[in-house]
């Protein structure tokens, strides 16, 4: 490769290195002003100053390198304006991206920030959908000092591989829709426990439920206007320390289904074995009406003391068969009037 002739070095200090085909363009910017500090060859890329016909709007600017729009501007009010390119696939993948690399920092704003990301058209088709994505290798902590810490979103989802908690001085769960909670096991322990229920309570598949009060002093109660319903098909047992009473008003409710027998304040019934009451001293039945015993078969009883049947009024005595009373030793019928004994056929023996 040889060197131009001389001639041709003088050629283009004279007539330059290409003859303008066109005249040279202006550009009318309104008296903005202009001054190009420096300006690469390679690139294209400039450093210059500018002005605004006010006199005020001043900044120093970068631009470049050429086609790829980048700025960088530092205004004269103090405010200073970072600008990437666009991104275009074409390009690249790291085309428009603003990367950053440093060994620590520090920020501190002393006014309000506003941050805003965006998916981006080109990330849509990989279904990802993501704006920000912030990845730590260590600890990430943040401290709303005196304020509050608001996070918004259509569907938030926090995900701990070991343990999640929530620790806070109160704690509220509000939510317009249902409230779900999985576990293989949900244990709480709290001083008191209160909970309010406009609708109602459903509890499916326990195997067991158990109730253990440690307290004396402790008691359960059940109060309800309405109605109460067991259905147990097992064993049913109860097991009371001290003393048991049940108070029944027997006022019937026509709007209870529960109860199909309207006549009886209290009823029991069993359908396949009998009823047994055993006490350890006496057994009292007092009614206000009368009272009516019967047996589908024979009737006994016994007491190792007396016997005493006492009646305000009448007292009848009948049976389809025979009556017999026994006594171990004297039998005594006392009566104020007349004592009467009427059959076919006494025997006093």
């Amino acid at each position: 490769m040889s060197a131009a002739k001389q001639e041709t070095y003088n050629k283009i200090k004279t007539e330059g290195v290409a003859k303008p085909t066109t005249p040279d363009e202006t550009q009318e910017t309104e008296h903005i002003k202009f001054n190009t500090l420096s300006k690469g060859y390679l690139t294209r890329a400039s450093i210059y100053e500018r002005e605004f016909p006010d006199q005020i709007g001043q900044a120093l600017c970068i631009d470049g390198p050429k086609d790829a729009d980048n700025h960088f501007t530092f205004a004269g009010d103090g405010s200073v304006t970072l600008m990437t390119g666009k991104r275009d696939p074409n390009r690249g993948a790291g085309s428009g991206k603003l990367n950053i690399k440093a060994y620590g920092g520090q920020q501190e704003y002393m006014s309000r920030v506003d941050l805003q990301f965006n998916e981006g058209d080109d990330t849509k088709p990989q279904g990802d959908g993501q704006a920000l994505n912030i990845v730590c290798y260590g600890d990430y902590v943040e401290n709303s000092v005196g304020s509050e810490r608001h996070i918004r979103a259509e569907k938030i989802l926090i995900t701990a591989t070991s343990e999640l908690v929530l620790q806070g001085g109160s704690i509220k769960l509000q939510s317009e829709s249902d409230i779900e909670l999985a576990g293989t096991a949900i244990n709480s322990a709290q001083i008191n426990k209160k909970e309010i229920v406009l609708g109602q309570i459903m509890k499916f598949g326990a195997g067991e439920e158990t109730g253990i009060q440690f307290d004396p002093r402790s008691s359960v109660n059940i109060i309800s206007p309405g109605h109460v319903n067991h259905k147990v098909l097992g064993d049913y047992v109860v097991n009371v320390g001290g003393q048991e009473e049940h108070l029944i008003a027997g006022i019937p409710r026509p709007d209870s289904t529960l109860v199909k027998d309207k006549t009886k304040a209290f009823g029991v019934k069993a359908a396949a074995l009998g009823i047994g009451l055993d006490a350890a001293t006496f057994i009292n039945t007092t009614a206000g009406g009368a009272t009516t015993i019967t047996s589908g078969a024979a009737s006994t009883l016994t007491a190792v003391a007396s016997v005493t049947i006492a009646a305000g009024s009448f007292l009848t005595s009948t049976a389809g068969g025979d009556i017999t009373q026994i006594s171990g030793k004297s039998y005594t019928v006392t009566a104020l009037g007349e004592v009467k004994i009427t059959g076919a056929l006494i025997l006093l023996n």
